[in-house]
This record gives structure tokens, C-alpha cells and sequence, in this order.
């Protein structure tokens, strides 16, 4: 014979199931939740690594690009530099072709030497003529046909490049600073120019005198004050 259950122990049990099963249920939930809770700062953590590599990676980059702007300018700059200076000391030779009614003028006491076209400089250089006791001659000639390349006075131990002969044919000349015989230049006399000191000679820088001889017509007027 079978005893009869009360419905009471019944609902009981029910109950105590449902709330170990409810339990079990909140702890493996709490548990997930909180894991995921622990993961976000990890992940949180590396990309904020992350950003700051990239920031740190800019930085640096940023950071030597300006390092090599700076060091490329100087070099730059001393190109430029050595452009303008190179431009400052060509001297400036006009095309004698170019012009007409030529002439030069030599004032002893500027100690300069010009060429003129009608009554327009075009070109202008510092020489050095006649010493007090062997003065250049004053007055009024002309380009003579004697010129040369170079010369060599034994009674004077001097020599010069490029003359030409403006008086008694191959006596009074212009050309170049002085030399020794065998063309080098002398230091002390091509410290004089621009002050009194020939033997009567107009005398002007080798590169000038040069670019004389080669392009100064004959027959052209010298006027000598």
C-alpha cells in the first residue's frame, strides 16, 4: 500500500531545485561576466601601447626629417655663398664689336685707365704709369700695329705679357704687371700697381691685359693726362 506524499514536501523539493539550479546558474554567469570585465583593460592596455608607439614612431620621424632640413641648409647656403662670390670677382669685358667711335683715356693722377665709346665709359680698370723719374708721356696717340705676347727687357730685369704700343712703335706700351725672364710674375712690383712706377710703360693686371691685346682695334685715339 502506497503512502500518499504531501503536496507540501512536494513544493518544497520543487523550490529547493529551483533555487540551487537559479544559483548555479547566477555564479557561471557572474563568472563569464567578470572575465570579460578583466579582459577590456588587457585589450585597453595594448592599444593604448600601440598608440603610443605610433606617436613615439612619428616623433622621431618628424624629429629627423628636421634634423636633416637643418643640416642640408648650411650646404645650400654655401653654395649660394660661393656662387656670388665667384660672380663679384669676374671682371666685366664689354664686346668692343659691339660699339663704335672707340677711344681710351688714361688719368695719371687716378691712375686709371678707361675706354669710352663717343663719350660713354664702358670699361675701366687701375693701372700703374711712368715713375717720377721715367714718366709716362702725356698728350695725344694712337693704337700702333706692333703688339705681342710677351717681352723681356735685359737693360730693366723685367719682362710682361700682352703689350701693346700706343708711341714710337714698341717703346712706350701697355701691358701686363712685370716678370723675371722667365715670366713669373714679380710680387713687388705687382703690389705697386694702382701708384706711379713703371719705366713709362701703362701697366694693368694679366687677365686685363690679355683681354686688351686681343680685342683692342689699332688706330683707335689714346688721350694721355
Amino acid at each position: 500500500m502506497r503512502q500518499k506524499r504531501s503536496p507540501i514536501i512536494l513544493i518544497i523539493i520543487v523550490a529547493i531545485v529551483l533555487l540551487v539550479g537559479g544559483y548555479a546558474t547566477y555564479q557561471v554567469l557572474g563568472k563569464t561576466s567578470a572575465d570579460k570585465k578583466a579582459e577590456k583593460p588587457a585589450v585597453t592596455a595594448v592599444n593604448k601601447q600601440l598608440s603610443k608607439g605610433k606617436e613615439m614612431s612619428s616623433t622621431t620621424t618628424s624629429s629627423t626629417s628636421v634634423e636633416t632640413t637643418q643640416e642640408a641648409s648650411p650646404q645650400t647656403n654655401q653654395v649660394a655663398d660661393v656662387d656670388e662670390t665667384s660672380k663679384q670677382e669676374d671682371p666685366f669685358y664689354p664686346d668692343l664689336a659691339q660699339y663704335n667711335d672707340l677711344s681710351i683715356e688714361v688719368s695719371i693722377a687716378e691712375q686709371k685707365m678707361s675706354i669710352l665709346s663717343g663719350s660713354q665709359v664702358i670699361f675701366s680698370t687701375t693701372v700703374s704709369t711712368g715713375a717720377p723719374d721715367s714718366p709716362t708721356p702725356t698728350g695725344q696717340f694712337i693704337i700702333e700695329p706692333e703688339r705681342g705676347d710677351f717681352f723681356f727687357n735685359e737693360a730693366s730685369g723685367e719682362g710682361a705679357y700682352y703689350w701693346v704700343s700706343f708711341k714710337d712703335h714698341g717703346i712706350y706700351l701697355f701691358h701686363s704687371l712685370p716678370t723675371d725672364r722667365y715670366g713669373n710674375e714679380i710680387p713687388e712690383e705687382a703690389a705697386r700697381l694702382g701708384r706711379p712706377s713703371s719705366h713709362g710703360c701703362i701697366r694693368m693686371p694679366r687677365e686685363t691685359a690679355k683681354w686688351f691685346y686681343e680685342n683692342i682695334p689699332g688706330a683707335i685715339p689714346v688721350q694721355i693726362n
